[in-house]
């Protein structure tokens, strides 16, 4: 059985970006996309050479190539490294330019070749069921796997879109690289993080299951993307594995036929394309690059990329890809019509036309700014006093614009900000941050035991000495276990360097009784509220939390 591709190909440069960093290939046997990073003109050369270097094993007059598709794979993608150094050796101000790669390489009729760095996406979508096949490299896929924090943290983890691989940032390449099967009616999804970070899970296997054309369904992910904010460069490939029809065997159906597209190629490397840039091997001395080879597909000139990207600062963003489609001819056309389309009413619309586009735009992005930004601060928590006493969880972040404060009471503790020590007062007037939800609740369970011991201790009798000696009370007073509590000790790591040993206002509240020599003449009473019922440990002294205590400070 032999499998082709069917596939659509969209980028966008979604509703933030001034350009696009992004750049995808799909043909009936490669699949590819790299997500640019480094700023400025950087991300987008990164990307495009990713792309333009890959798309060679589509032509079969490249040379280098093993024939291998696993090894050939690994050898572009490392060539491709390779470049985007050379151009960073020649350009010390790109450093830190970098790029994602998520490729697949059809390798002999049922299997692919699949190779992975960076946070870019690929998806398999099998009888209905969508499953993530690549692995995110990243510092909170990292946390996750360590079991520190959970897929839904992860999502509002403010180190999210942290690397810890991609492409031009080390001479050495650490590839996922592995074989796939395929099958007949399995559909794949190729996206930069721009989608897969804006989109649901949910709605990405809704989307796919969906829409039978891949050229819809990618279309309709693009759509979701912006709907969801679009904060980002927007890149997505969608391809359908079909079984091929032997030659003479039966004519193709329509189905078949409007499929028979050229290689598609969006993003950076296609606007680089259209700007006329000479091919890298052209220029170039690298392995398999082909001076004669006409059918190289966008392998750009590193310089060329680079004055082309600068020349484009500025411009407009460019608009999603169209879907590669067979042109028609333009028989008869009319040059007088032609010409009438430059006449001087069409220029006066434009002088006007393009300011008001600037500002709604304009508009539109500090719209979209304002939602983000007021997004981020209800992720956030700390704890204060509601004004009325009382302890209180509050969701936003401590600060007002124009007025307007960012944050609301979450919910009220039983806790009084009054029966709190001295020093814990100020800290809860003050405002305490909380790196979450549970964080904060983890500080405010930690104020409860602050106030009870507190209490305690206010409430205990003083020691006063009596005139017989009283050897059986001391004895017994040694004698006396004092219990250790333990409402801190499931508390997270982070929870416990927030709060700075709260926790624990006191370790060993008797240490100094329970030492009591049993000929002392002093008799030790028996309070009756034990002070240290319900101590956490830790190292703060009873005698500096009994001073700051109400009551007792002064």
């Amino acid at each position: 059985m032999s499998l082709s591709l069917r596939y659509a190909a969209r980028s966008h440069v979604g509703l933030i970006r001034d350009g696009n960093e992004d750049s995808g290939y799909a043909s009936a046997r490669l699949l590819v996309i790299a997500d640019g990073m480094g700023g400025q003109a950087a991300g987008e050369i990164a990307s495009a050479v990713a792309v333009d270097t890959l798309a060679e094993l589509d032509s079969p007059q490249t040379t280098g190539l093993s024939g291998d598709p696993v090894r050939d794979l690994d050898d572009r993608i490392k060539l491709a490294n390779s470049k985007i150094r050379a151009i960073i050796a020649q350009r010390p101000e790109l450093e830190g330019m970098g790029t994602t790669c998520t490729a697949l390489f059809l390798a002999g009729g049922s299997h692919f070749a699949f190779a992975h760095i960076g946070d870019s996406r690929a998806y398999r979508l099998r009888g209905g069921v969508l499953e993530q096949i690549s692995t995110d490299h990243t510092w909170v896929q990292r946390l996750i796997d360590e079991g520190q924090i959970t897929p839904d943290e992860a999502e509002r983890h403010p180190q999210r879109s942290l690397l810890m691989r991609a492409l031009g940032t080390t001479a050495e390449v650490d590839l996922d690289l592995t074989v796939l099967d395929l099958q007949a009616g399995d559909r794949f999804l190729l996206c930069s993080d721009g989608l897969s970070g804006f989109v649901p899970f949910n709605t990405l296997a809704s989307t796919l299951t969906g829409y039978g054309d891949p050229h819809h369904a990618a279309e309709t992910l693009i759509q979701h993307a912006l709907r969801g904010g679009g904060a980002d460069n927007i890149t997505c490939i969608v391809a359908d594995a079909f079984e091929q029809t032997p030659q003479g065997s039966r004519p193709p159906s329509q189905a078949e036929t409007q499929y028979l597209e050229l290689p598609v190629v969006v993003g950076a490397a296609a606007e680089n394309q259209a700007n006329g840039v000479a091919s890298y091997a052209q220029a170039s001395d690298q392995p398999g690059a082909n001076p004669a080879d006409p059918g190289v597909t966008g392998v750009m000139n590193a310089g060329a990329i680079l004055a082309a990207a600068e020349q484009n600062q500025g411009q407009s963003p460019a608009q999603p890809d169209a879907p590669v489609l067979p042109v028609p001819s333009a028989n008869g056309g009319d040059t007088a019509e032609m010409e009438a389309v430059s006449s001087e009413e069409p220029r006066r619309r434009r002088r006007w036309l393009k300011p008001t586009v600037i500002g709604g735009t304009a508009l539109v992005v500090l719209a979209g700014l304002a939602a983000g930004g007021f997004y981020y601060t209800q992720q956030q928590y700390y704890v204060g006093s509601d004004g009325s006493g009382r302890v209180a969880i509050y969701q936003g972040v401590d600060y007002s614009l124009a007025g307007i404060k960012l944050s609301h009471v979450y919910t009220t503790a039983s806790v009084t900000v009054s029966g709190l020590p001295s020093s814990e007062q100020t800290k809860v007037d003050g405002s305490i941050t909380a790196t979450s939800l549970t964080d904060a609740k983890t500080i405010v369970s930690t104020l409860s035991i602050m106030e009870s011991e507190c209490a305690a201790l206010v409430a205990a009798p003083a020691v006063t000495p009596s005139t017989p000696p009283s050897t059986t009370a001391a004895s017994t007073a040694s004698s006396t276990p004092h219990s250790t509590g333990t409402s801190t000790a499931k508390a997270s790591g982070k929870a416990t360097t927030t709060v700075s040993g709260k926790a624990s206002a006191s370790s060993s509240v008797h240490s100094s009784t329970s030492a009591t020599p049993s000929t002392s003449p002093v008799a030790t009473p028996t309070p009756s509220v034990s002070p240290s019922s319900s101590v956490s440990s830790g190292s703060t002294d009873l005698r500096q939390l009994s001073a700051e205590c109400p009551g007792n400070a002064g």
